[in-house]
């Protein structure tokens, strides 16, 4: 199915179904228990957990069981929060998005990760990759799914309308979307307001040149690339280059929006590449194709993307650490990433091994937007953050407020939200 296409797909579709559901079996008696609480929709099936599972248990002689459950973004990030208060910790090992790790560190619900990567790991993962899931000079999880963005589009209509190949620069981009805008709608994102759209706009920012926070955590959104990404979002909609219902559309909307055929473009993560070809999912099977999401041509960067990187770490106050520890490298292990050709895998000689280019001969594409990637603020208090940026974001996409105000009074907002967790 391609990069990504071992995520559970029909989760992803239904975007938020039934919540958490336990995939593991009952552990047998006497076997010392492994909980790990892991994201629903995205990562490896459920049915390769389990196999995975199996497999560590075999190698520990069946005492050791891993108990796997899986919950939503928002559920996980509350779960991991609560379990803070418990001793030992309702869970071992949690997933992380990337973002999360400033927070959960600082509160001292991490397990330092800083003696447990050996040095010949580590020269086999590229340093930004590392130092993603750092603060202050400590690894507090594992790379485990390399989520980032890339430009999807529709072969056949971009053909139609003249084009031969997809947009190397943004204003490329924009000269495409406005002659397709006479048969198809061009363009569909995930505008809802949610995680997604900080998401997009760290994207569109970066298409512009930019961040939204400095090196020391102030935002930078009266900055011209800031502006320029706010107006450019208000100008797609205000000349109906994207979807009516931008301002309600979540990742997996865009998604449906392209496999149906009824947008030219989407930017999305690794996921869709695994959907294009799939007739169970897909109307354009044999149309979609993956580029590199263009940058404005004065930055002369070859892409500009954004990463939603998903990491594995070990709780604090779990009851077995050191088990723990043992999965947690066991389940991101070469080894085990050299068997999911699904996913675009941590490790660099695996991302240039002559298989993983053969099963996936797009990777090309995949690394120059990983290359290209600006990541979501590091930020103790990002979870607020990105609350104050989601509204202000979208009282722009719904029209409610001008790019510049928007800006400002996100701006101000988030000085003062600077201010108190600095105290």
């Amino acid at each position: 199915m391609g990069i990504g296409g071992s995520a559970a797909l029909a989760s992803l579709l239904d975007a938020c179904g039934n919540g958490a559901g336990a995939v593991a079996p009952t552990p047998p008696p006497g076997a010392t228990v492994i909980r790990a609480r892991l994201f629903d929709q995205v990562g490896y099936d459920p049915t390769v957990l389990q196999t995975l599972a199996n497999r560590f248990r075999a190698l520990h002689d069946d005492k050791v069981f891993v108990s796997i459950e899986t919950a939503h973004y928002r559920e996980l990030y509350e779960s991991i929060l609560a379990a803070g208060l418990s001793k030992p910790a309702p869970f071992d090992v949690v997933a992380l998005d990337q973002v999360w790790v400033p927070e959960f560190a600082t509160r001292k619900q991490l397990l330092s990760l800083k003696d447990q990567i050996p040095d010949d790991a580590r020269s086999d993962l590229m340093p930004s990759l590392l130092e993603t899931f750092s603060y202050n000079g400590t690894n507090w999880a594992m790379p485990h799914v390399l989520n980032v963005q890339s430009l999807y589009y529709n072969k056949s209509q971009l053909r139609t309308a003249g084009f031969s190949q997809p947009p190397k620069t943004l204003e490329d981009w924009y000269q495409q979307m406005t002659a397709l805008r006479r048969r198809v709608t061009p363009y569909a994102d995930s505008w809802a307001q949610d995680e997604g759209l900080v998401s997009d706009f760290v994207r569109i920012v970066g298409q512009f040149g930019g961040d939204l926070f400095d090196a020391a955590g102030k935002p930078q959104l009266l900055q011209q690339p800031a502006q320029r990404a706010a107006a450019f979002m208000r100008q797609l909609v205000d000349e109906h280059l994207v979807r009516a219902e931008i301002a309600a559309s979540t990742e997996p909307d865009a998604m449906r929006a392209f496999l149906a055929g009824g947008v030219t473009f989407t930017t999305n993560w690794n996921f869709v590449w695994g959907a294009m070809d799939d007739p169970v999912y897909s109307q354009i099977t044999g149309q979609g194709a993956v580029a590199p999401i263009p940058a404005a041509a004065s930055t002369g960067a070859a892409a500009a993307s954004v990463s939603g990187f998903l990491g594995l770490g070990v709780l604090a106050n779990s009851a077995h650490p050191d088990l723990a520890v043992a999965w947690l490298r066991y389940l991101t292990s070469p080894e085990v990433q050299a068997q999911q050709a699904g996913e675009l895998p941590i490790w660099t000689s695996l991302q240039n091994s002559a298989e993983v280019r053969k099963a996936n001969p797009q990777i090309g594409v995949f690394l120059t937007n990983l290359a290209n990637a600006r990541p979501r603020p590091k930020l103790v208090h990002y979870v607020e953050a990105s609350a104050v940026l989601q509204r202000h974001l979208h009282d722009l996409v719904l029209g409610a407020a001008s790019p510049g105000l928007a800006m400002a009074d996100a701006q101000a907002e988030l000085l003062a939200l600077q201010a108190r967790f600095s105290n």
